[in-house]
This record gives C-alpha cells, structure tokens and sequence, in this order.
C-alpha cells in the first residue's frame, strides 16, 4: 500500500487541476477512498504544497520558451530577405501551441518579440525616423505590425497544423476507447 500512497501522492496535484485521464483518476479516487491518509492529504492544505514546485517549473518553461521567441525573432529579422523564417515561425508556431495548448499565447508569443524588436532594430533606421515625428513614429509603428503579423501568420498555420494533429490524436484515442477490451 505504501508504493500506491506514493504515487497518489504524486499525482495528487494534477488531480486537483483535473489534468489527468479517466482511469487514472478513476484509481487516485478508489485509493483515496479506501485510504485514510491519502484522503487527508487530498483535503489538507499540505498537499497545495507540492504543487508549488511544478508551477516553478512551469514558470521557468514559460520564462525559457519567451526568450527563446525573443531570440528568434531577433534572428528572423537579421535573416535580411531568406525565407526560411516562413518554415521555422510555422514550426515555432506548432511546438508553441503543442506546449501551451493555447492559440492567443501562439499569437502573442510570436507578435510581441517581432514587434518590440522591429521598433528597437528600426528606431535608428533614416527610412523610418529622422526628427521623431508623429508621422515617422506613426511608419515605424505600422512597419512594425506589419513585420510582427507576418511572422504571427506563419506561426497560427503552424499552430493550425498541431491543432489538426491534437484533433486526429484525440479521435484516435476516444476510437480506441470505444472498442471493447473483452471478447464474447
């Protein structure tokens, strides 16, 4: 009982965050049922605890993750006229959704660094400001946008693809739940 306590205990947080899938909670929920300590545990306030070591995860995968589009974006932009940022901002754009499971952050997190990038790299471009004009400052802005929905598009059809792929996963599965386990 002890090593089933253990793995309860584990998954507790994700339980509570109804992250996991039927059979599994179908066990934590037989177990908690007939184990005292566990029961409590689920109820205490202790167990919020542990889940706060997975939020500093999370967190620092989300710190790393806007970094890195960061450092893409700059990189993308200093790509001059290759077109190799299409395929890598799509793929940016699937791996990007495959960890957030959230299209609005695809959007952010491949808009905003392009965007505050063009405005940093553009700032000191003649083309765009020379006096700081409302007018020029009004260029640098659309410029900008336009650069940064560039990037955002090629990103969402990455993110259009993982979404397709999640679906096709998910359509998989609930076939192969609905198949009967015995035979006759």
């Amino acid at each position: 009982m002890a090593q089933d306590c253990s793995i309860v205990e584990d998954l507790l947080p994700l339980y509570k965050n109804q992250t996991l899938q039927a059979h599994t909670v179908e066990y934590i929920e037989q177990h908690l049922a007939n184990c005292e300590h566990c029961h409590q545990l689920a109820t205490s306030e202790q167990s919020r605890e542990h889940h706060l070591p997975m939020k500093r995860t999370v967190t620092f995968f989300h710190l790393v993750f806007i970094v890195l589009s960061f450092m893409f974006a700059i990189n993308s932009s200093l790509l001059g006229n290759h077109k190799s940022f299409v395929v890598s901002y799509a793929i940016f754009g699937c791996l990007t959704y495959f960890f957030y499971k959230n299209i609005w952050i695809v959007f952010a997190i491949s808009f905003v660094p392009v965007f505050v990038w063009a405005i940093i790299h553009n700032t000191n471009n003649p083309l765009y400001v020379t006096n700081y004009s409302f007018t020029e400052i009004g260029t640098l802005l659309i410029g900008a946008s336009y650069i940064a929905i560039l990037h955002t598009i090629f990103a969402l059809i990455g993110a259009a693809f993982a979404i397709m792929l999640r679906r096709l996963k998910n359509k998989k599965e609930s076939v192969l739940n609905s198949i009967p386990t015995s035979f006759p």
